[in-house]
């Protein structure tokens, strides 16, 4: 069997956030992931899910896993085997490896070069190792995913003035509120996108910013940080009446803005607008809250239009870091296989040796009565049929190394193409 590196997933340009959020993995959820691969066969998996992408990256010797894998895996997430069909895509092989590269890399967001990707795929590759799902290959192609991403940011301007979803959101802001310093916000979530948006509202010059988490000393150590204030998430209703905007982006796996409590909190602002901004996949905020007069409800599909625009400004960037991956994938591949084939190779004599000698000891066994001189000229004459038999194959091997030819020879001697 050979072994291949395949890429099954769904991200912003297949899914609509309503769908994304239903294959997204919270960190106590990813054992059964792994399990559901491993009990497929499949022994290395990297499960990877962000606020634009659930994918998985994963080791298999043979397509013919891959119809089961899929049923399992729609029937993990609780969804039909045409809606996971109609979002994944499947990319193998080279495709899947030029992937990898340019998701590490930003090329593959949401917005273009945005820096957080990187640190999220190390973070999926550690879980992964963590729980035992790595291996060869995915070691290999994930440090080298790592090396590729450092010399597009050290080669190209991808991540000059870095831009991410948080940044992104409080452009949207200031759209919103053409003087940022006469207005308030509440942050709601200490994660990453909630401290990066953070430090950008002080930047642009906020009036207020309140910071609220469901462990107050965590919101307190993060508003302490950017001169801001914390408040006990149970003065939520109080902190919705005060702001001007809401920005959220928490860990929750169930919306924790439900439609009823800002209806509420509607009626005793006297209609005075208000603005919330759900970065957080599964959303925080529930949709129907956007059906509430004078509310003002955008999500992380929202910002699209914004991100296209950084596109347009970065896009001689990202064709020279194009060129880069694509280099870089060359590379690997060429590298890889060659090494693969040369295993295979050594694995294939080592494995018709196996088979000259057994016949040998065969042989002796039945005729204990050989002279030393008959046994030499049984041992050479083995020596070059099986060197002569062996040889076509290694021929074709070197000519044409493909999955398909190594796993076909792999079968017929018996050997396993690792």
């Amino acid at each position: 069997m050979s072994e291949e590196l395949f890429v099954l997933g769904l991200n912003h340009r297949t899914a609509p956030l309503e769908i994304r959020e239903r294959f997204y993995i919270a960190s106590f959820f990813l054992r059964r992931v792994v399990e559901v691969f491993q009990g497929k066969g499949v022994r290395e998996v990297v499960p990877l899910s962000t606020c634009n992408r659930t994918e998985f990256y994963f080791v298999s010797p043979s397509q013919g896993l891959l119809d089961d894998l899929k049923c399992a895996l729609a029937s993990l997430f609780q969804v039909e085997r045409e809606l996971f069909e109609r979002h994944t895509y499947l990319l193998t092989g080279g495709e899947a490896i030029e992937h990898l590269f340019r998701v590490a890399s930003g090329l593959d967001s949401m917005v273009v070069g945005e820096p957080q990707i990187l640190g999220q795929i190390k973070d999926a590759y550690r879980a992964a190792t963590e729980l035992g799902s790595t291996g060869r290959l995915i070691d290999r192609v994930f440090h080298k995913a790592f090396q590729v991403a450092k010399r597009v940011r050290t080669e190209t301007r991808i991540g000059y003035n870095p831009v991410s979803v948080s940044t992104i959101a409080v452009e949207l802001s200031k759209r919103i509120f053409s003087d940022m310093t006469s207005k308030s916000v509440l942050v709601i979530g200490t994660g990453e996108m909630a401290k990066a948006a953070l430090k950008q509202f002080v930047k642009e010059g906020i009036r207020e910013v309140l910071v609220t988490n469901r462990t107050f000393e965590r919101a307190k150590r993060l508003a302490e940080q950017v001169g801001g204030r914390a408040y006990p998430f149970g003065r939520l209703k109080d902190l919705f009446l005060h702001v001007d905007m809401v920005l959220t982006s928490t860990g929750s796996e169930r919306p924790i803005i439900e439609k009823e409590f800002v209806k509420a909190v509607m009626k005793e602002r006297k209609g005075r607008a208000l603005f919330i901004i759900d970065i957080a996949v599964p959303r925080d905020v529930d949709p129907e809250v956007n059906k509430l007069e004078n509310v003002y409800l955008y999500d992380i599909d929202n910002l699209k239009e914004l991100s296209e625009r950084h596109l347009k400004d970065r896009i001689k960037e990202a064709e020279r870091a194009d060129l880069i991956i694509r280099e870089e994938r060359e590379r690997f591949c060429r590298w890889f296989f060659d090494s693969s084939t040369v295993a295979f190779i050594r694995r294939l004599v080592e494995r018709a040796e196996e088979i000259r000698r057994e016949e040998i000891e065969k042989i002796v066994a039945k005729r204990p009565d050989l002279t030393e001189t008959e046994l030499a000229a049984l041992e050479g004459l083995s020596r070059k049929v099986t060197k002569k038999l062996i040889h076509p194959y290694i021929v074709l091997i070197k000519e044409n190394t493909t999955p398909e030819v190594l796993e076909t020879i792999g079968r017929l001697f018996g050997i396993v193409h690792e």
